[in-house]
């Protein structure tokens, strides 16, 4: 196996707060790569695991180099206590850094790296696990705050890969259900901050929101490439010291992202985001979608530009028998510039005989004149 035999002192050189730089191209680097952990992850320690004698692999330095040489590599690092995320600590509590914080100091720090090695035209590729995903999808959506280092970073972004991240929606049960099993991870013992997190995780809401708005604006944009995404999913319980099964982390309907096929990776939450050989499937998985978002960056979808229709279903609620009876209750949303979205409601066989659903879809779209927008 080839990888970036690591030093002894490897660990040690890497700050838990900010960007690490892990591996450098030079000048013939065409890529940027960054790694984003999660609640209570570091920049090394989620990416690392030992291998099958006992050498520690940190797969992002040692393995990626070799597949990816063309590239730049960092891991990110900040503060990743529970409250950055589920923010139920008191007023009169300690002070803690918030996900707006880290989430702009990842762009900024970025942006500045980039400006400080004339490299702010060169594409990014975002990697994150559980959480540290939201980190990512918050820097790019967010329009507050925004300076021209984190504009280049956004404009720039070319994929982001996540890993177990949870785009519920605005399921608050659901995004309380998913703090206790976290918790679950991280105490022995149920906290009083459980029952509080039904009311307290709106930002982690609005930000699957926003993210997935900023992707079609993305996809519209005649300017600015659209941005890949990629979600991977755990198959496998995660056991909490070997005694306490916490069942799947982050299901494969919580990691998933409107219109986009959420992928498999066979291990727990915890083992998802950590490889010891360039040849496991979920290695092999995570960079062949790099390559091939790195392919795809650049190229001009001849539909945007020729302004061909392409309609797309999101949130379309369904009964437990899927039936042809047409359109069920959904929103329409068109992916062209000056599209047009159609809400649409509950209609049984009202379509004539030989016109399908989505034709009706499309023949409604061409015959309204005026735009509603997005």
């Amino acid at each position: 196996m080839m990888h970036f035999e690591a030093t002894s002192d490897q660990f040690d050189k890497i700050i838990p707060d900010g960007l690490n730089q892990l591996h450098d191209a030079g000048p013939g680097a065409k890529v940027d790569i960054i790694f984003v952990h999660g609640l209570r992850g570091n920049p090394q320690d989620t990416w690392a695991a030992c291998d099958a004698d006992g050498d520690r692999v940190y797969w992002p330095k040692e393995l990626l180099p070799a597949t990816i040489p063309e590239s730049r590599i960092f891991s990110f690092g900040y503060p990743t206590e529970f409250a950055t995320f589920y923010p139920v600590i008191k007023a009169d509590a300690v002070t803690h850094t918030n996900i707006d914080d880290n989430s702009t100091a990842l762009l900024v720090k970025l942006g500045n790296r980039r400006r400080e090695t004339s490299t702010t035209n060169r594409p990014i590729i975002f990697v994150a696990h559980s959480l540290g995903g939201l980190v990512v999808a918050n820097g790019l959506a967010s329009q507050s705050g925004s300076n021209e280092q984190r504009q280049e970073v956004i404009s720039s972004t070319c994929g982001t890969i996540f890993l177990g991240t949870p785009f519920k929606g605005s399921d608050k049960a659901a995004w309380a259900g998913l703090a206790e099993k976290i918790f679950g991870m991280l105490s022995d013992s149920n906290d009083q901050i459980i029952k509080d997190l039904d009311t307290k995780s709106t930002k982690l809401q609005q930000i699957s929101s926003d993210f997935h708005l900023l992707l079609q604006q993305r996809y519209e944009s005649k300017e600015l490439n659209p941005i890949q995404v990629a979600c991977f999913f755990e198959t496998k319980s995660t056991v909490f010291k070997r005694k306490k099964d916490l069942g799947l982390i982050v299901t494969r309907q919580s990691a998933a992202i409107a219109g986009y096929q959420p992928m498999p990776i066979h291990r727990d939450h915890r083992a998802m985001c950590r490889f010891t050989d360039a040849q496991d499937t979920g290695y092999v998985d995570i960079t062949d979608t790099m390559k091939l978002m790195l392919e795809n960056w650049g190229q001009n979808d001849a539909s945007n530009q020729h302004g061909n229709i392409s309609i797309s279903l999101g949130n379309v609620k369904q009964g437990d028998n899927v039936l042809n009876y047409g359109i069920v209750t959904g929103h329409v949303v068109a992916t062209v510039r000056n599209a047009n979205n159609l809400s649409v409601s509950h209609t049984f066989n009202s379509i004539g005989h030989g016109t399908s659903a989505s034709e009706a879809a499309v023949r409604a779209w061409t015959e309204k004149q005026s735009s509603i927008g997005l």
